[in-house]
């Protein structure tokens, strides 16, 4: 492989790795979610108050990765 042909950069790996461990994050939390409520033996039943806190604590999960990279410009002064 000569200098001249480009690889895959930095933010191409990000979204592929991203992409990929959203993908497996999520079917693990269907699978919890389903084997959950086949346990009860109950169709699964979602509150409003419930959907709300997942979405906060999605949001909440979200600003401390994209906040990341703000350490390291800390650690650099």
């Amino acid at each position: 492989m000569d200098g001249d042909t480009p690889g895959l950069d930095w933010r191409t790996k990000a979204y592929i790795i991203g992409a990929a461990l959203g993908a497996v994050v999520g079917v693990g939390a269907a699978y919890l979610y389903v084997h959950s409520s086949e346990e009860d033996g109950r169709p699964p039943e979602l509150q409003p108050t419930e959907a709300v806190g997942i979405g906060l604590a999605i949001i909440a999960a979200l600003r401390q990765i994209a906040n990341l990279h703000a350490g390291d410009t800390k650690k650099l002064r």
